[in-house]
């Protein structure tokens, strides 16, 4: 490697590392101003200092997990910036043109910039793959849930499973609220609505018969509480009951009423992880590729479109990271001073349509069209930015001139 590019890379690090703490650093001040009532917490009978305390120990706790995923939201941006400001300073201070009168196109000059920003999208892939994935509990806490987990519960109603069952419950506890029961998932008041699709013969209003094809319920199932399995991949039915044979006007035997019988276990496609997805859809951003892929291979899985959009975007993202580094360096790179400000103004203006456009079509990606397959909409809606503004870097960077 020459000393020029040594020169160029280390310069362009240093910058990288100054706009990452100073973008995430505005990312955490700004989202601890519009939620700083529901982070400070006062406990009767506590002091001024305790507080304080207490509410410094909060912030940290919560914004130490949240940077992980901030970064994920700027990872095109960091990288830009840094960019900018190298080719700036390296243009303010006249060094281009030493490089120039050495005989150095300007393109060369950029090109470690961009050889290192590629390399530094390896870290968005270790931050999404390995890290966020495992601090999931940490990361899906509202901003007054810190120390409140022990009575974080919610309802769940009529929650379809795999069979077309419908399941209630009037307490849900997600995994980690329930010392006594080894740390899982907990549900309080089941019910399951077991249905089956049935085809009968009613006499209509002419009098002719007509054939019906209906979902009705065939059994129902309850309990007092549930508890996760985690080795069988069931809920553990505590005083659980079955009552079967609910299809009205049964005439075979399979069909006739039973009475109750005791149920000791339920088990669906419906597992906490799917409950999280059946919750919230922002839960889908935060898995792995892998897991992400398993969700999809099950049958009616929850968040389908929020699954296919994630997975292809996952895909596209670092490509679209570079593609943005490609049109801020055109507007940069000049040896002329004077041109920088309007320079900078270019590149601002195609940052905004760049991150503008992945912005729309991750909107438009929730709802596919009739005639269209949602995981092809999908596959679409990701790479749409890339082939408006992959040709116009391109362009940008020819334009160039030494």
């Amino acid at each position: 490697m020459k000393i020029l590019d040594r020169y160029v890379i280390i310069s362009f690090i240093k910058n990288y590392c100054i706009s990452f703490m100073v973008l995430v650093g505005m990312y955490v001040v700004l989202d601890m101003v519009f939620n700083f009532g529901n982070l400070v917490q006062f406990q009767p009978n506590a002091s001024a200092v305790d507080t304080l305390v207490e509410t410094l120990r909060d912030m940290g706790d919560y914004y130490f997990y949240q940077c992980f995923l901030f970064f994920v939201h700027l990872s095109g941006i960091i990288p830009v910036v840094a960019a900018a400001f190298t080719l700036m300073r390296l243009s303010r201070f006249n060094e281009l043109t030493a490089m120039l009168a050495a005989g150095v196109p300007l393109l060369r000059i950029a090109m470690p910039i961009v050889l290192a920003a590629l390399l530094l999208n390896a870290l968005l892939l270790v931050d999404q793959e390995a890290i966020i994935p495992n601090m999931i509990p940490k990361l899906v806490r509202d901003h007054d849930e810190i120390r409140k987990e022990k009575k974080n519960y919610f309802d769940i109603k009529a929650m379809q499973d795999s069979d077309d069952g419908l399941l209630y419950a009037a307490r849900y506890y997600p995994k980690g609220v329930n010392s006594d029961a080894g740390d899982q998932p907990r549900m309080l008041d089941l019910d399951v609505i077991q249905r089956s699709r049935v085809t009968r013969t009613r006499a209509g209003v002419d009098g002719q018969p007509v054939t019906l094809n209906e979902l009705l319920p065939v059994a129902h199932i309850y309990a007092d509480q549930a508890d996760w399995n985690p080795q069988t991949q069931q809920w553990d039915l505590v005083n659980g009951h079955r009552v079967g044979g609910l299809i009205p006007d049964g005439q075979n035997a399979s069909q006739r009423r039973v009475p109750q019988e005791p149920c000791a276990a339920y088990k669906s496609n419906i597992t906490p992880e799917e409950i999280t997805l059946y919750r919230s859809g922002n839960y889908v951003d935060l898995l792995s590729t892998e897991r992400i892929n398993q969700l999809l291979a099950r049958p009616k899985s929850y968040g389908t479109l929020a699954l296919l959009r994630v997975k292809h975007w996952r895909f596209t993202q670092p490509l679209m990271n570079v593609i943005l580094l490609l049109l801020a360096i055109p507007c940069v790179l000049t040896r002329e001073p004077g041109r920088l400000k309007s320079g900078a103004t270019k590149c601002l203006i195609f940052m905004g349509l760049g991150m503008g456009s992945v912005f729309l079509t991750q909107q438009f990606a929730a709802t596919p069209p009739s005639s269209i397959k949602p995981g092809d909409w999908a596959a679409l809606m990701a790479w749409l930015p890339i082939f408006v503004f992959g040709p116009l870097s391109v362009f940008l960077l020819e334009r160039v001139k030494t």
